[in-house]
């Protein structure tokens, strides 16, 4: 009786303290998804990574979804859509699941910003990161090329952690890349 009592008390113990890994329904809101290509690239992103499933891209809703076998798989997945170049606001069940960090450093002030990674696919997509980051003070001209998906952003002192964080706002993902 007493092996057995300890057994469910130790089975009890893990299944509320330990290091839960839960399978469920992942959402992104927020991804710039402004075409069908947009939205094709997304879940042929998600198609490639193991342990997801039903992979989603809403192009109406700008939401990207889909169910993961775990939380390692979930996050898998959405460093994966930030390879690709998409932003958003995730959600694994209730916990908050980051992207990967840009490269940006805290209180950094640039005079040329290179983002690299970023998803432009078309105009629409262009016209999309444009429109995000001319709200950061300070930039006076920015550049793309949709060829190597890079942004460059010209100006005097711009803050490097607010141009991130404009573009991941406006749902694209893109890091920092270091002149040599």
């Amino acid at each position: 009786m007493k092996v057995l009592q300890t057994t469910v008390f130790a089975a009890l113990v893990l299944a509320f303290c330990g290091n839960v890994s839960e399978a469920g329904r992942v959402t992104v809101k927020g991804v710039h998804l402004c075409c069908g290509a947009c939205v094709s690239a997304a879940q042929e992103t998600l198609g490639d990574v193991k342990g997801i499933s039903k992979p989603a891209a809403d192009r109406n809703s700008k939401t990207v979804s889909f169910t993961a076998t775990d939380d390692k798989a979930a996050q898998n997945a959405i460093n994966a859509l930030a390879k690709a170049g998409f932003h958003g606001s995730a959600t694994h069940g209730k916990k908050k699941i980051s992207f990967p960090a840009s490269g940006a450093k805290k209180g950094e002030k640039a005079n040329k910003i290179t983002l690299t990674g970023i998803h432009l696919c078309c105009g629409a997509c262009v016209t999309g990161a444009q429109k995000a980051l001319q709200v950061v003070k300070g930039a006076a001209t920015i550049e793309f090329d949709r060829k190597l998906k890079v942004a460059r952003i010209i100006g005097k002192d711009i803050d490097v952690t607010a141009a991130v964080a404009a573009l991941n706002k406006g749902g694209f993902h893109g890091t920092l890349k270091r002149d040599k």
